[in-house]
């Protein structure tokens, strides 16, 4: 997982410079060109690689949509079956054990909010807005993870020094992308994104209070739920045969 993370965080650092690098003295700016690839192919008379790159951009969209939908289904199908979200949507497929009224629900989703944006804006731009407003989540997530994990190993008595430097390094270099969405000010309606994404914290903050005042014991469920995944991987041979045989394990 280590080497998987370095190997495509170095491969976009590469391809980064590469962009940069090949237009520059182009009449058009980087963030202005729609396909930049495509457009280097022109830039340097190799103008043959347009298509297979715009088949990889095709594939690779696809595949990045499916991790997506897988992601977001189990998300959802855990949250409903602790009643964070209507019952229906935790239900199991009766043969193939599969959550596949979250898998609808969430590609519903998937399907509006591109729509939504597309209504306002061109298809390059409400790409790239969409793709902002998720920065802004993963960046959250990335500060509380590297928050959590000291704390989490200072509790179960395995903190190091080198624990420490590391997520102090880590909080260091996500400011750097968090800084730089916000300063210098980008234009309207990007301006208005991280107010839009605390709003959105804010509303799921209140519902998950909401739902834990109106089922009191939910959230340490929830927790007790994640601590069991923990402890219980990789399965025991008892639950990968039940697994095997189609039984739905709570």
């Amino acid at each position: 997982m280590i080497w998987s993370l370095i190997l495509t965080g170095l491969f976009f650092v590469l391809m980064s410079y590469v962009e940069v690098s090949g237009v520059r003295g182009y009449k058009t700016t980087l963030d202005q060109i729609a396909a930049p690839l495509n457009v280097l192919s022109d830039v340097y008379n190799v103008s043959f690689f347009k298509i297979p790159l715009s088949i990889g951009a095709i594939i690779s969209f696809f595949s990045l949509s499916l991790s997506c939908l897988n992601a977001g289904a189990r998300i959802l199908f855990p949250m409903a079956r602790h009643s964070v979200f209507p019952a229906a949507i935790g239900r199991a497929h009766s043969k193939n054990q599969t959550p596949h009224v979250a898998i609808s629900v969430y590609i519903i989703v998937m399907v509006l909010v591109p729509i939504g944006f597309s209504l306002f804006t061109d298809t390059l731009t409400a790409f790239n807005d969409a793709g902002t407003l998720a920065a802004f989540a993963f960046l959250f997530a990335y500060f509380l993870i590297s928050i959590a994990a000291p704390v989490y190993l200072r509790r179960i008595d395995q903190l190091k020094p080198g624990h420490i430097v590391l997520a102090v390094l880590a909080v260091l270099c996500l400011f750097v992308p968090t800084v730089g969405s916000v300063y210098p000010v980008p234009p309207y309606p990007v301006n208005l994104f991280p107010y839009i994404f605390i709003a959105y914290m804010v509303i799921g903050g209140l519902w998950l209070f909401v739902v834990s005042r109106r089922i009191p014991n939910v959230l340490p469920e929830i927790e007790a739920d994640l601590e069991a995944v923990l402890q219980h991987a990789p399965l025991h041979e008892e639950t990968e045969m039940a697994i095997s045989e189609g039984v739905v394990i709570d």
